[in-house]
């Protein structure tokens, strides 16, 4: 073999030594950033489980809490609701014992603050329960016609004590619907409420309407007040939990902002909406729509031995 066959040789000898070695070095390399990878990777694990246990733990010990507080509410409401009713109770047989004008004077004051107390007991008693999920639903036959009459009575006399004309627009033929008339009440009476606290006096209106076909119906009930209205970049959040429009200390009309929400999730325990509408300088418009179904649907099913 001559001497340049023999260089060439180990030439190509030394290149592969050098590439075996390089790939050997590339294989330890894999290798240590294999097991590193590996071991970050359980570091990671390790880590993410501790948190989760973390985050489960406490969400558990926040919903002990919330649950603790509900039950406590719950439990306050009703021990403060019996007493304010006994002492609602005891006012209104003082009246009739009492002759002279400045004794009964304070006795009105003190009969209306005990009213209006036991009204927000009353509220935030219902307001738990939506927000629990404890409140429940029924239906009965309800005559729209009458139940609009019903409303009319109810609320005519309140409305005149606050400078108000209620005007109720009833259909002009009877019409029956299968529905929750107590929720439905519950709700109008907060809008009418609402709208005697907080708007001018002047006119009031509320209407009722059944829109759609049988099987598909929906009943729309508004109330209208004169006024002042809301301002519009209001209305978003207007039937939110607690918010007033004016929550300041010297605002014209007590309360905690609950009477709309109510309303709203009243409505929506119902599977119907409330809309609040105002052009923020004339009146406000509280519109509820509830899907309502037909007489039929009260009757009870037929047995076995009578299909």
């Amino acid at each position: 073999m001559s001497e340049e066959l023999e260089e060439e040789v180990r030439r190509l000898r030394r290149r592969l030594d050098r590439e075996r070695e390089s790939r050997r070095q590339a294989e330890v390399i894999a290798d240590r950033g294999m097991r590193e990878l590996w071991l970050a990777n359980r570091e990671l694990d390790a880590r993410v489980s501790e948190r989760t246990r973390d985050l489960e733990q406490t969400l558990s010990d926040y919903e002990r809490v919330v649950s603790v507080r509900e039950r406590f509410l719950g439990t306050l409401s009703h021990e403060m609701r019996t007493p304010m009713n006994g002492l609602l109770g005891m006012l209104e047989l003082l009246e009739g014992c009492l002759a002279d004008p400045n004794d009964l004077t304070y006795l009105a004051t003190a009969s209306e603050s005990a009213a209006r107390l036991n009204l927000l007991l009353t509220r935030l008693l219902d307001l738990l329960d939506l927000q629990t999920g404890t409140a429940g639903r029924s239906g009965a036959v309800l005559e729209i016609r009458a139940f609009a009459e019903a409303i009319e009575r109810r609320w005519q006399r309140p409305a005149l004590r606050t400078g108000h004309l209620l005007t109720v627009q009833r259909p002009s033929d009877t019409h029956e619907v299968f529905a929750d008339g107590a929720r439905i009440d519950q709700i109008v009476d907060e809008l009418i409420d609402n709208a005697l606290t907080h708007a001018d006096p002047g006119l009031l209106r509320v209407t009722l309407e059944v829109e759609g076909e049988i099987g598909d119906e929906v009943l729309e009930l508004c109330v209208i007040d004169s006024g002042p209205g809301i301002d519009p970049s209001l209305l978003a959040h207007v039937a939110d939990d607690f918010e007033m429009l004016d929550d300041s200390s010297t605002r014209r009309a007590q309360g905690l902002g609950l009477g709309l929400s109510l309303c709203r999730q009243t409505a929506e325990l119902l599977d119907g909406s409330l809309e609040i509408e105002s052009d923020g300088s004339t009146h406000t418009l509280a519109r509820l729509r509830l899907p309502v179904g037909h007489p039929a649907d009260s009757e009870p099913a037929p047995s076995a031995a009578t299909a």
